[in-house]
């Protein structure tokens, strides 16, 4: 009801506003919706943007900004998107649904009605038949339930969020490489006694674990250890300030 007597309002009283946006190709072949204002349209055609025009243009909106391609894929245009695009931004997750109605978000339609839904399809993107099946997601994380468009997104997301278990995963692998390393070489050398393989693996295994424990440790001259960030705080201790005022006397 209440878009039924907004659109009756831009009907009787915006008839001369024409809408302000609409879509361009980039250099790298992305699509994006920009304004396409006489001088905004001279700009971007200088930068190298091509204004696509057959899909005509459209206001923006809160709704239009979380659906920037409906007005394209309206209309046709789900093939101008590259296969790179479709893939990081992950349309090819659940493709949108495209309304039948046909019509821009502009002053005389200012929201779809149930009436544009009705027999609405899900866009599809033929682009990706030739991409390699590995690089088509979504990839999960392997620490929490989100999905990421692409592996490289996966790896940032992981590389981010999740420090910690990459560290532990990291340093378990570190180790495990150590053992068969040391393993294979002990095959090798059958005149070293058992008890010395063992002893000597797990000396390398309690080395590399001392390393990452103190990777970064800063030892003081009064003999204390502190971690990176801590020398303030290390300082202000009765040991070391003992040791200051001995070594400055």
């Amino acid at each position: 009801m209440v878009t039924g007597v907004l659109d009756d309002v831009g009907d009787s009283l915006g008839k001369n506003i024409q809408a302000t946006y609409g879509y361009y190709r980039q250099p790298n072949g992305w699509v994006t919706a920009s304004p396409i204002t006489r001088l905004e349209l001279l700009k971007y055609t200088e930068e190298g943007w091509q204004y696509l025009e057959a899909y005509g243009a459209f206001d923006m909106t809160p709704y239009g900004v979380t659906h920037i391609f409906e007005g394209l894929f309206m209309f046709g245009g789900a093939k101008e998107l590259c296969a790179d695009q479709i893939l990081q931004t992950g349309l090819y997750f659940d493709p949108p649904l495209v309304p039948r109605c046909k019509q821009h978000l502009t002053q005389f339609h200012r929201a779809h009605k149930a009436a544009c839904w009705r027999g609405a399809t899900k866009v599809e993107f033929p682009q990706l038949a030739t991409i390699p099946k590995e690089l088509i997601g979504p990839f999960p994380c392997e620490f929490c339930s989100r999905k990421m468009a692409t592996q490289e997104g996966r790896r940032q997301h992981q590389q981010v969020a999740h420090t910690t278990p990459l560290n532990n995963i990291e340093l378990g692998r570190t180790l495990g490489n150590t053992m068969a390393a040391a393993l294979g070489s002990n095959r090798a050398a059958t005149a070293a006694p058992a008890d010395d393989t063992e002893a000597s693996l797990r000396k390398r295994v309690a080395e590399l674990e001392a390393q990452v424990a103190n990777k970064g440790v800063e030892t003081c001259g009064c003999g204390a250890s502190y971690k990176p960030g801590g020398k303030t705080f290390h300082q202000r201790t009765r040991k070391h300030k003992d040791w200051a005022s001995e070594a400055g006397g």
